[in-house]
């Protein structure tokens, strides 16, 4: 454990949001003073709507926005902000669900990165498979739109998927997690993903997750240059997500701030200054 870890451990110890102990980091190219959520309508993407992404080495987190860097110099256009390396802490590793990403066929030779299932597809599944239990009726409109299924049929083949049976898609037959597996089932429309996505996100949340930890699989991010830990994190609520050596004030325990909650920030010694502040750190390229 380095020497800033040891600091907030001391620091954790005299009071604040205790939950949140696992060291991470997130790159970015923009200064803001809290996480939130990106509906589908703005990011299109089932992971990156469901929660906030940490990475567990900071050499992954620098890749995203060292690339968005690099792309728009390669394209002539003014970057638009700097890449950062923000220093954070999220709740415990045994409050996070394991995405499931099996390793695939013959690439025992290739990093761990590019053995495994894809990130997105493997949360997209474990999405779906969570979502539509909750709410039947978006797999009904999943089956008419994405699968162009006659409104009978598919309500039929939902509640058969959904008492266990098996149905026959493109003659095949499966179960609901077959299905899954085979098709994604990402709904079709954006206030479906959106639903499915929050449906899934809450049910977990009442069994006690904070959130998912996955290998990234993204050539450009886990393949980076100096990259040795592929392993990251979706954070569910922006509450779970603080700077290290964020002030803590009980009354802001359930805030997005960054620099809320967690700890006293008359604790920090001065040496550390550049480092109280989260739009003052600029972090490592």
């Amino acid at each position: 454990m380095g020497w800033r870890e040891d600091i907030v451990k001391a620091i954790l110890a005299k009071g604040g949001r205790t939950d949140l102990v696992t060291p991470g980091f997130h790159g970015t190219t923009r200064t803001f003073g809290g996480f939130k959520n990106h509906p589908m309508a703005e990011s299109y993407m089932i992971d990156r709507s469901l929660g906030s992404h940490v990475a567990a080495d900071p050499a992954l987190a620098s890749s995203f926005p060292d690339r968005i860097i690099k792309g728009a110099e390669q394209a002539g256009r003014e970057p638009g902000g700097a890449p950062q390396v923000l220093p954070v802490m999220i709740p415990a590793e045994n409050k996070f669900l394991q995405a499931v990403q099996p390793e695939r066929a013959g690439r025992a030779n290739e990093p761990q990165w590019s053995r495994v299932a894809t990130d997105q597809n493997a949360i997209e599944r474990m999405v779906a498979r969570k979502g539509y239990p909750q709410n039947p009726e978006i797999l009904e409109r999943y089956l008419m739109e994405a699968r162009a299924l006659p409104a009978r049929e598919a309500i039929d083949k939902t509640k058969a998927l959904m008492r266990g049976d098996v149905e026959r898609f493109d003659n095949v037959p499966m179960n609901f997690n077959e299905f899954i597996g085979n098709y994604g089932g990402r709904p079709y429309n954006v206030a479906d993903q959106q639903a499915v996505v929050d449906l899934a996100r809450e049910a977990w949340e009442k069994e006690g997750h904070k959130g998912i930890k996955y290998i990234n699989t993204a050539p450009m991010e886990a393949g980076a240059p100096g990259v040795t830990d592929p392993t990251s994190y979706i954070v569910f609520r922006p509450e779970n997500i603080r700077s290290r050596f964020a002030k803590f004030d009980p009354a802001n325990a359930s805030s997005s701030d960054l620099l809320g909650s967690v700890a006293a920030l008359a604790a920090v010694p001065p040496t550390l200054g550049a480092f109280t502040r989260q739009d003052d750190y600029n972090g490592v390229r």
